[in-house]
């Protein structure tokens, strides 16, 4: 990646939601779904906002992005990075879920000067694949992954260069680590609901 250089943003919206019972994409805090919130919250950083999913429809009522469905009928993340990989207007692509809706903008645009062909958080010994950035000569790779059948995108991080951005300088530009707020179940909800009272942040 060419640090500095501007980038396009793809939120995922697909997913089956089987552990929230119900689309968690459309689900509302103070009357804005988790997708809504999660565009507003990033609009500005690039002029190619991309939402992606099975049936973009839903997302009818979101303003400035473009809807794209998945270029393959499996619903698994990796099909939605290659999705923004094909489509995206420029060279890399900030990849999130909308299940992670509260992702803060300086740390997006501090992981976009870094270098290496994914830029991903790395906290608790965890890699957050699905909010980093990703760049099209990962195309063959990912193509190669999914048509081999294995969808898990982790098991490319040996194969390709990655920079990581650990614990401590995500604090430093999300004190609260809102970021990596995940929102797969009912309880999830609630303690994020919880989380945002107890800072006072305002959506």
């Amino acid at each position: 990646m060419e640090a500095g250089c501007k980038f396009s943003v793809a939120i995922l919206a697909g997913g089956q939601s089987r552990r929230f019972g119900q689309d968690k994409t459309l689900a509302a805090i103070n009357g804005r779904s988790l997708t809504s919130i999660l565009a507003d919250g990033l609009s500005g950083l690039s002029d190619d906002t991309m939402v992606i999913c099975k049936n973009p429809g839903k997302f009818s009522d979101l303003n400035n992005v473009r809807l794209l469905a998945d270029v393959y009928d499996k619903q698994c993340p990796l099909v939605g990075i290659i999705t923004a990989l094909l489509n995206s207007k420029y060279e890399k692509v900030f990849v999130v879920s909308a299940d992670t809706p509260f992702v803060q903008r300086k740390l997006v645009e501090y992981m976009s000067l870094k270098d290496g062909d994914a830029v991903l958080p790395k906290t608790n010994n965890k890699i957050h694949t699905l909010t980093g950035f990703y760049s099209k000569c990962l195309l063959t790779n990912l193509k190669k992954q999914y048509f081999k059948g294995n969808y898990r995108i982790i098991d490319m991080m040996d194969e390709i260069d990655v920079s990581y951005v650990d614990e401590e300088e995500c604090r430093q530009l999300d004190e609260n680590m809102l970021s990596f707020i995940n929102i797969n179940t009912k309880k999830d909800y609630k303690d994020a609901v919880e989380i945002l009272k107890k800072i006072g942040y305002t959506l």
